[in-house]
């Protein structure tokens, strides 16, 4: 039986080409990561340079062209259809109490009843 310490056994050899393998995955991952985050930033950027938006130079460029609409003045209440009370509100008198509803005749289902 080959000892497993021995650097030319199958074992030992199939377990470093794996390693190494991992090792090249890991660093080809990495890389991978930086170069899409790279991407997407030099995407961003040319967006923001080439369409008109609220950032940037552009703003200043864009919204000097254009002048900010007149805005009608505020409507009053009367305008909206709004209109005060007829008198002052003030302290109402007691009312005597109104009877409840008549117990239903037979008894009725209660509720948790068995």
């Amino acid at each position: 039986m080959p000892d497993s310490r021995d650097a030319t056994s199958p074992r030992r050899l199939a377990a470093l080409q794996r390693d190494a393998a991992l090792a090249r995955l890991g660093r080809v991952r990495r890389w991978l990561i930086a170069a899409t985050a790279a991407l997407t930033a030099g995407i961003a950027a040319l967006v923001s340079a080439v369409t008109p938006g609220r950032s940037g130079a552009a703003t200043h460029a864009y919204s000097s062209q254009r002048a900010a609409p007149q805005l009608p003045p505020a409507a009053g209440p009367g305008q909206l259809g709004l209109q005060g009370p007829a008198q002052a509100p003030g302290v109402a008198a007691p009312q005597a109490a109104a009877p409840g509803p008549a117990p239903a005749a037979g008894g009725g289902a209660v509720s948790g009843g068995s």
